[in-house]
């Protein structure tokens, strides 16, 4: 059946419009989803203060705040809404006056003016363009704000660690005809090696990555195990936070390369002396909450986009937060207001660690900053400069199993610590928003190639596939979807939900409810 919904007023959440806009549009599903978090003006990078935007897509709901300055060269902020139309949205850019300040008493923003209409339009999940009010289309990119040789990455743990991932292969038509758990093992003293598992097959491949890029490229290092012929001939791929995407080239004369849509799981590093994944291994990130029996505690990541304070929700428009992790450092965009009501943001950057003090809990302190004096929209190009300080802030992040990496306190200058969480800009609250969309579930193949199930009907309490075969129920105790297979009463699948964002080691949703890849799709890999 179609669902037909109505999305929440985002006024409610952020400094946006409300909005009265169907969930089931009828225009072609993207063939992947734009990363959230920074994003910037490709020919405005150039290492001083200037524009740019906190992107989130979620299924075709777009939100973007904009952080840069008015024509007086004050900083100022914007916000746009809608609904995207394939890979282009066009909305109008929003201008708000009046909401709270860094340590102010509770105030509620009243909307102030449309600045005009913007467009984005993307080609991957990394790359777009963007149209602003009086100006012309311009390119725009993710902001990857931590490079691969940056002393973060060069300890001797990092040296020695170990990337575990969940690897789709999707063919032209994007259907899964592949599926790897795999293990990137660096050394200090081996060659960097790439380990992919499937059923009862394994294969190694030899790696190497050029310096100051962040492109693997791995080839075939010949059968390694008695009676396994390797599969995969070269590999080129790219970690970029939660996700992995890029290219592999079978070794079947003719076989045509698939698509690589890949999630991180964790990072470990060698526990006396062998890399032992587990319960034996030291921690070094997750990227799921729940991980446990390391003896060296790893950094919980966050989960990249829009956040915002529980109790500033009042159903009108206020401050926003967009969080960044990479590399172990975190950055943070506050579009907040002035003592004056006057729209403005800050800006900061630091250290992202766990913390030695609180098992299970990652956080970072670091000083937020105002500036001014850069571009306006629609201006004349201009860098922005330092203003002044405006404090610390602090957010600390629990890892614990069932509280989700969504979710935080943070501490703003002058005001207490309050719980915080990224925001989800669609409705989350039905079956069909929990369940709904193309599921792959490790260990679940049929003669040799993987299999999926796509929920995309309701039946009570149960989403179901098309034919009934699947029948899965959200279990809200234990977050997570309990799936039965031809009408047994057993449960045959799970898919852990944490929450909306983060994703599962065990179930991987590869397309969400319209039919969009979760994927970054086709990224530049040179």
């Amino acid at each position: 059946m179609a669902h037909q919904t109505r999305i929440p007023k985002l006024a409610s959440i952020l400094a946006v419009s409300a909005l009265g806009l169907s969930l089931s549009p009828s225009w072609a599903a993207r063939s992947f989803t734009p990363q959230a978090g920074t994003w910037v003006i490709s020919d405005e990078v150039d290492g001083k203060p200037g524009r740019g935007f906190a992107i989130d897509v979620q299924g075709n709901t777009f939100f973007m705040q904009v952080f840069g300055y008015e024509k007086n060269g004050d900083a100022t902020f914007y916000a746009a809404s809608g609904q995207m139309e394939g890979d282009t949205v066009t909305a109008p850019l929003m201008r708000y006056q009046g909401g709270r300040s860094f340590g102010s008493e509770p105030r509620d923003a009243l909307e102030d003016k449309s600045v005009g209409d913007v467009t984005l339009s993307f080609r991957n999940g990394l790359q777009g363009t963007i149209q602003l009010p009086g100006e012309p289309a311009k390119d725009i990119e993710r902001f990857i704000f931590a490079a691969p040789d940056a002393a973060y990455y060069q300890t001797e743990q990092w040296k020695n660690a170990t990337r575990s991932s969940r690897w789709l292969g999707l063919n032209a038509q994007g259907e899964v005809v592949n599926a790897w758990y795999a293990s990137l093992q660096s050394s200090s003293t081996e060659p960097l090696r790439l380990h992919l598992y499937r059923e009862s097959h394994a294969e190694t491949l030899e790696c190497s990555r050029p310096v100051q890029s962040d492109i693997f490229r791995c080839v075939a290092a010949g059968d390694k195990s008695p009676g396994q012929a390797p599969e995969v001939k070269e590999v080129k791929f790219r970690l970029l936070g939660a996700q992995v995407a890029g290219t592999v080239s079978l070794q079947a004369e003719g076989a045509a390369s698939l698509q690589l849509l890949g999630f991180n799981t964790r990072v470990d590093f060698p526990y006396r002396g062998a890399v032992i994944t587990g319960c034996c291994s030291n921690g070094l990130e997750s990227y799921l909450p729940g991980t446990f029996g390391y003896s060296h505690r790893p950094a919980y990541l966050p989960s990249n986009g829009t956040w915002v304070m529980e109790d500033e929700l009042t159903g009108k428009p206020g401050r926003g937060v967009s969080l960044d992790v990479q590399g172990g450092k975190m950055l943070m965009q506050v579009f907040g207001y002035q003592p004056n009501g006057q729209p403005s943001f800050s800006m900061g950057v630091g250290d992202y660690a766990a913390d030695p003090q609180a098992p299970g809990t990652s956080g970072a302190r670091f000083s937020l900053h105002q500036y001014r004096g850069g571009r306006s929209v629609g201006g004349a190009a201009a860098s922005g400069q330092w203003l002044r300080d405006d404090g610390e802030v602090e957010v600390r992040i629990s890892g614990a199993k069932g509280v989700g990496l969504a979710e935080a306190v943070v501490q703003f200058p002058g005001e207490p610590a309050k719980p915080m969480r990224r925001i989800s800009l669609q409705p989350w609250q039905t079956i069909e928003d929990k369940l709904f969309g193309e599921w792959y579930i490790p260990g679940s193949f049929r003669e040799g190639v993987p299999v999926t199930i796509t929920l995309n009907r309701l039946d009570g309490d149960f989403a179901t596939t098309e034919d009934g075969s699947v029948r899965c129920k959200f279990n809200a105790q234990v977050s997570r979807g309990e799936c039965q297979k031809n009408g047994s009463t057993d449960t045959a699948y799970v898919m852990e939900l944490y929450d909306e964002f983060v994703v599962s080691n065990f179930s991987i949703r590869l397309r969400d409810r319209h039919g969009n890849l979760t994927g970054l799709g086709n990224v530049p890999m040179d």
